[in-house]
């Protein structure tokens, strides 16, 4: 077998002298390609032995031999490596060689490798971080390690490996003992009840920084968990009374709500000079102690001596001083009830009457829109209060402030008792029972009047002739220099016949049978007004001879 290969060997050397061969091609015959980058020193035929045995593949013992640091998990059974899933390969089953220079022989799917075959199973956040982020050369404990680049060997898993201790050695080194793997900041695991101080009442809602609060220490700023005084509340809460009261807080207090006072033994309020009743029994304490010092002594004479006076001094003004509140007032109701009722305000200088004793205070003495109540209107005129919704359309003596009366009443708005008679047009006969806006209106038409009259009212001017309110009927046909005097043939009477019609003072006076014959036996020839072609009777006839009614 030696001297076969010896022949080879030196008849390939013979061809290359002859310039038959080229030297790499010669190369070509011992090896099947270059080496990757990490085994270019091993390149070479007298290299081939340092992987390689003689007549058989690569050696695993050589491979461990060479890559201790794999050797030695395998030994303590630790690590990818020493996996069942690992353990009954050939280390060329994963990682060949003779692919080039630039071949990755560690390569793998990051993506599909199961990290649990490591022996370090990835919960939480960790198995939603690149892998990279843990694999970092500082994370790496042994020195020669973290020197490689893109090495995925020496990492621990114990949490202060990768993690800084943010305690500082003040807790233990374990991290899941208070916290998850989900997110560092949220402690989950950590048990108050199991330290010796529980937390109660209002102290389980408290953030742990209020309590724990940042410190230094090595030039690090950290949360202080331990060493912390709690043996009486002022260790961490300040006496608001300054020791006034002594050093034992829970007399008053619980842990419930240091603001509430504890109902088995609060602070009694009637041994002060001011016993609490009613309302103010309510009240909480800083409301009136409002600098915090519950010991200070508080003026409480007169109510204004703690509430401002809501009223603004309007009674003041009044009555020259403020009168008591009490007289409105008192401590078993809030401040929005009174005692100021119907029978009182019978007494003022405005009894309330019809619709204004349904009327609730707020729309006189606060409408909307104001910030205070407001008790001295200063005027009992109807206008003080209510806009007029008749600007401009009486004429002056029914326009003043006080004049609303003339045709209104306080049991209701829409009810109006004016008497038509005080006018220069008293209203007679089928007038009397007319709707006012049928005539008190500016021209629009009565789809409009009905829709909105107040719009359209008028009052002050309106033409008191019958062809302002009436239409002519007759088309025209007795108007005199273009008016119709209706008078002439109509009263006012409701059923508007021509009762005041002389046929005498016509052209032709009816004598006879001719008085007996109703109108419109006679007066039948019709006619149209334009532009609407409204059909009208023609009363105007022209020739009266006999045969123009009663043909031949």
């Amino acid at each position: 077998m030696g001297d076969s290969l010896r022949f080879k060997g030196r008849f390939l050397l013979g061809l290359m002298w002859l310039g038959l061969m080229h030297p790499m091609m010669l190369f070509a015959q011992f090896s099947p390609g270059d080496l990757s980058e990490a085994h270019a020193h091993l390149e070479g035929l007298s290299n081939c032995t340092e992987c390689h045995d003689i007549g058989s593949k690569i050696s695993e013992a050589k491979c461990l031999a060479c890559h201790e640091e794999i050797q030695s998990l395998i030994a303590l059974d630790r690590g990818y490596h020493a996996s069942a899933e690992v353990d009954e390969k050939q280390c060329i089953d994963c990682h060949s060689e003779h692919h080039g220079r630039k071949f990755d022989a560690v390569r793998f799917n990051e993506d599909a490798f199961d990290h649990n075959l490591t022996g370090y199973k990835l919960e939480g956040a960790h198995d939603r971080i690149d892998c990279r982020d843990c694999h970092q050369p500082e994370h790496i404990n042994n020195r020669d390690l973290a020197g490689r680049e893109g090495t995925f060997l020496g990492m621990e898993t114990a949490c202060l490996d990768c993690h800084d201790d943010y305690h500082q050695t003040t807790l233990d080194s374990k991290c899941t003992a208070c916290h998850g793997m989900e997110t560092f900041e949220d402690p989950p695991h950590f048990d108050h009840a199991k330290t010796k101080f529980p937390l109660r009442g209002a102290h389980k809602e408290v953030e742990c920084v209020d309590c724990h609060p940042m410190t230094q220490k090595a030039g690090m700023e950290f949360q202080e968990f331990s060493l912390l005084a709690f043996s009486k509340c002022t260790d961490c809460h300040e006496d608001a009374h300054n020791g006034k009261f002594g050093a034992r807080c829970t007399d008053c207090h619980s842990e419930v709500s240091w603001h509430k006072l504890k109902a088995n033994n609060a602070f009694n309020h009637d041994l002060t000079a001011y016993p609490l009743e009613g309302m103010h029994a309510q009240v909480a304490c800083a409301e009136c102690h409002t600098s915090g010092a519950y010991a200070d002594e508080l003026a409480f004479a007169a109510c204004t001596d703690c509430h401002a006076d809501y009223h603004k001094d309007q009674f003041a003004e009044r009555y020259g001083s403020p009168p008591d509140c009490a007289s409105c007032h008192d401590l078993q109701h809030p401040f929005t009830f009174s005692w100021y009722g119907m029978e009182e305000h019978a007494q003022s200088e405005f009894p309330l009457e019809g619709a204004h004793m349904a009327t609730p205070c707020f729309a006189c003495h606060k409408p909307e829109g104001t910030e205070t109540w407001n008790f001295e209107l200063g005027s009992d005129n109807c206008t003080a209060c209510h806009e007029s919704p008749h600007e401009g359309v009486f004429s002056p003596e029914f326009a003043t402030d006080d004049q609303c009366i003339s045709c209104h009443v306080t049991d209701a708005w829409t009810l109006i008792h004016f008497d038509h008679a005080t006018t220069d047009w008293p209203l007679e006969g089928g007038h009397s029972g007319v709707d006012c806006k049928a005539c008190h209106t500016s021209g629009a038409s009565l789809e409009e009047v009905s829709g909105d009259w107040l719009k359209h009212q008028q009052f002050r001017g309106t033409a008191k002739e019958c062809a302002a309110c009436h239409a002519d009927v007759h088309g025209g046909q007795f108007a005199e220099q273009g008016v119709t005097e209706c008078k002439s043939c109509h009263s006012t009477n409701a059923d508007w016949q021509p009762d005041v019609f002389n046929h005498d003072s016509t052209a032709f006076p009816l004598e006879g049978r001719h008085r007996e014959v109703a109108c419109a036996d006679c007066h039948t020839q019709k006619a149209w007004m334009e532009p609407d072609s409204v059909e009208y009777v023609r009363y105007q006839i022209e020739n009266y001879a006999c045969v123009t009614c009663h043909g031949q």
